[in-house]
């Protein structure tokens, strides 16, 4: 992403025009910025006249979840959840993207195939021999200091997903629920199984069961870091600006705290010491500068920035992924709770390879049964139109806080390694040369299984998008949209958005 200096200079943001800030270049927020420049460049004819709108993000666009997953796309995948229209809608609106701006070629959009498939990888009788021939030391397992090979937990079956369906469910409902590491597939009893020769290129030796769940009119894929990009390129195009920094607070300029009072009377008539952890005349200071912000703006918040000129603001979107919960620490998100926004990152392995003969546009998920380790394994396979193979999988059960620096390498070597020996036991089309290996990225999951895409209700300009899970590719372009309404009319109007709301959960 372009720096701050050559993005929008050194000198003071002009305060005659509205500003809007968007934190965070991964699909949502990308998606956010688009449809924000493109209805105001569609109402204001001169530029100059026209709301300013700044894209922040401290490392690339598409740096994390959204330029690291498979891309899938199904429109009936959620029918029955809190996501339905969500979903429904963003898969329309994905084809219509595509259409607009050449999305075939431009991002790898095509529809395709779906199947689910069983695999018996190596037989249960085996295993435990197996095992016991593989085992390693646990240096040669780790590879990074926030490492954490988490026992699984209950595991969900593939025909249950893991969103609030219209019945509320109770905390205690809650704790029984593991969040879903991987893309929850329909219920196979209501589809028919298909002969094995449907998927070629698996391992008909092993393929126990295979049912067909989506064709080339309800499934489709992306490749999601291409389409983060192009539509970055096309914000940009209509004047969209963009910040290379990371944000360290954002303030309310006429917040006033509240004023603590000392009294030093009794200790005094006391003739007792003053607590020696107490200092007054600090104390003081900071009582004589309580009040509004002392800055000249005219804007009711400020975005300071780690390097660069800080920026006033009118707006602020937070749509930073699995790092969302930084807003916590922002002054000006002091009345927006942890228990609102119970967003961590779910890490995910995959790896990206080419394999030596063509694959078609197939897309599968496998559980695989009788595996050398504890309980299944479930990859999903996405070949893509420039020939290459991406396959995911392996995720650690539990969701952890990620690193600050979204660069910062999280992957397992144990995991990666697993899930490279999977794929290649079940496709004999993928004993294939690997072009990307030990990867991982954080998905950002809500503890409920739903995004929050909502205003802060006691906030005069403040927005959150973020805690999409698995379905984020997906869903990222209609929450752009639902979010982009939001800040321009004051409301959604193409989208009912009472199910993300920030206060549902209150």
């Amino acid at each position: 992403m372009a720096s701050n200096s050559s993005s929008m200079g050194k000198g003071k943001i002009s305060e005659d025009r509205e500003t809007i800030i968007i934190i965070g270049a991964g699909v949502v927020g990308v998606s956010t910025a688009y449809f924000t420049v493109k209805q105001l460049s569609e109402k204001y004819a001169d530029s100059a006249r026209r709301p300013r709108v700044v894209l922040v993000e401290q490392c690339e666009p598409g740096c994390s979840a959204s330029g690291k997953s498979g891309g899938f796309l199904a429109r009936q995948w959620s029918d029955g959840t809190d996501t339905e229209q969500l979903a429904q809608f963003s898969y329309d609106l994905h084809a219509k993207l595509a259409l607009e701006h050449n999305g075939k070629e431009r991002w790898g959009y095509r529809p395709l195939d779906t199947f689910c498939a069983e695999i018996d990888r190596i037989p249960v009788r085996l295993a435990k021999q197996h095992k016991a021939s593989h085992q390693r030391s646990e240096a040669e397992s780790v590879v990074t200091s926030i490492e954490v090979i988490a026992p699984r937990t209950h595991r969900v079956s593939p025909a249950t997903t893991l969103e609030y369906s219209r019945a509320e469910t109770s905390d205690d409902d809650l704790q029984q629920i593991s969040t879903h590491a991987s893309i929850p597939v329909p219920d196979v009893g209501s589809v028919k199984a298909v002969p094995p020769e449907t998927v070629p290129w698996l391992h008909t030796s092993v393929l126990t069961k295979l049912h067909q769940v989506g064709n080339n009119k309800n499934t489709a894929q992306v490749d999601p870091l291409k389409l983060t990009r192009v539509l970055l390129a096309e914000a940009k195009a209509r004047g969209l600006e963009t910040v290379r920094a990371k944000v360290i607070d954002i303030c309310e300029t006429t917040y006033r705290p509240p004023i603590i009072e000392f009294s030093v009377d009794n200790y005094q008539s006391k003739k007792e010491p003053l607590p020696d952890l107490l200092d007054i005349r600090g104390l003081s200071m900071a009582v004589q500068g309580s009040g509004p912000m002392d800055v000249s703006t005219n804007k009711p918040y400020i975005v300071l920035l780690d390097q660069g000129t800080d920026i006033p603001a009118d707006k602020v979107v937070v749509a930073c992924g699995a790092w969302a919960t930084s807003c916590l620490r922002w002054e000006a998100f002091r009345d927006v709770s942890a228990s609102q926004i119970p967003i961590q990152g779910l890490r995910v392995h995959y790896l990206l390879a080419k394999p030596k003969a063509p694959i078609p546009a197939q897309a599968v998920f496998a559980e695989i049964n009788g595996t050398v380790y504890s309980g299944e394994d479930a990859i999903e396979i996405y070949p893509r139109p420039d020939g290459s193979v991406f396959v995911c999988g392996e995720a650690l059960d539990d969701p952890e806080m990620p690193p600050h620096n979204p660069f910062e390498p999280v992957y397992s070597k144990r995991a990666t390694g697993r899930l490279k020996q999977i794929v290649s036991d079940v496709s004999p089309a993928l004993s294939f040369d690997v072009i990307q290996y030990g990867l991982a990225c954080h998905l950002p999951v809500h503890a409920r299984g739903i995004p929050v895409i909502s205003k802060v209700p006691s906030s005069k300009g403040l927005y959150i998008a973020a805690g999409h899970g698995c379905w984020g590719i997906l869903n990222g372009p209609a929450t752009g949209m639902a979010v982009s309404e939001l800040l321009l009319n004051g409301e959604s109007t193409t989208l009912d958005l009472s199910n993300f709301r920030l206060d549902r959960w209150a």
